[in-house]
């Protein structure tokens, strides 16, 4: 089995030759082809790998096939990463002895023959890009394809803060708060908060400093009940119901 290096799945290690090698040999023979004076000083490196990057194909296929009897097949990729490495033999097959050539042949010496082969190649090399792409795209669909979506987290509606219900207050809570600085009533079961009416009330404060500290649903009834407005003024001061 050659799916392990070093205890590591070697898969994954050897794409990257491929992955990295092959798409710059591609870019080297296109720009050998189209300057010619660069031929002699570039074209054995770009042999050199595109040699190692097809060996790189070849064995990403063969410890990929290892690595999918253990853990499953993804068949795109499996389908794509056979045809790369066929197709980066064949390229090196094709590509190779006119690298070899040109390397040793001066640019103003260069013959029609092998500009013709040079766009050749250059063609060929667009194609292997693709293939290129084609495999790795397949192969992180495969491992990654899942998980972005079960990675993202769940939108929720937004938390509603639920309203609680206002604390009761007792009658000696009330007596507690019976002067000008604090001035709370009780009417009809509700405690309010006079504090600030006090200097407000039309008919001045002495009209409100009695009520401090008692239940005056008496004398707000007797001199509102029934009144829309005064209702609703109180409603402002609302502190809770009375408990006791």
């Amino acid at each position: 089995m050659l799916d392990q290096l070093l205890g590591l799945p070697a898969h994954p290690l050897l794409v990257h030759l491929p992955v990295v090698l092959l798409p710059l040999v591609a870019l080297g023979v296109v720009a050998l082809a189209a300057r010619p004076a660069w031929r002699p000083r570039y074209a054995g490196l770009v042999l050199v790998g595109a040699v190692v990057g097809a060996l790189g194909a070849v064995g990403a296929m063969i410890t990929g096939n290892d690595l999918a009897a253990r853990v499953g097949t993804p068949s795109s990729h499996q389908a794509f990463g056979t045809t790369l490495a066929v197709g980066s033999v064949v390229f090196v097959a094709v590509v190779g002895p006119w690298l070899w050539r040109v390397r040793k042949v001066p640019a103003d010496q260069a013959t029609a023959g092998q500009a013709t082969m040079g766009w050749v190649s250059a063609a060929l090399a667009a194609v292997l890009v693709g293939l290129t792409v084609l495999t790795g795209h397949s192969g992180a669909t495969a491992v990654w394809g899942g998980t972005a979506s079960e990675g993202a987290p769940e939108e929720s509606d937004p938390a509603v803060p639920e309203e609680s219900e206002p604390a009761g207050y007792t009658m000696d809570d009330v007596a507690a708060h019976d002067s000008e600085a604090s001035c709370w009533a009780a009417i009809d079961g509700n405690v309010y908060d006079l504090t600030e009416w006090i200097g407000q009330h039309p008919g001045g404060s002495q009209r409100i400093l009695p009520l401090c500290g008692t239940d005056a649903t008496a004398a707000f009834s007797a001199q509102h009940g029934g009144q829309a407005r005064p209702a609703s003024e109180l409603a402002t001061f609302f502190l809770g119901p009375l408990t006791g």
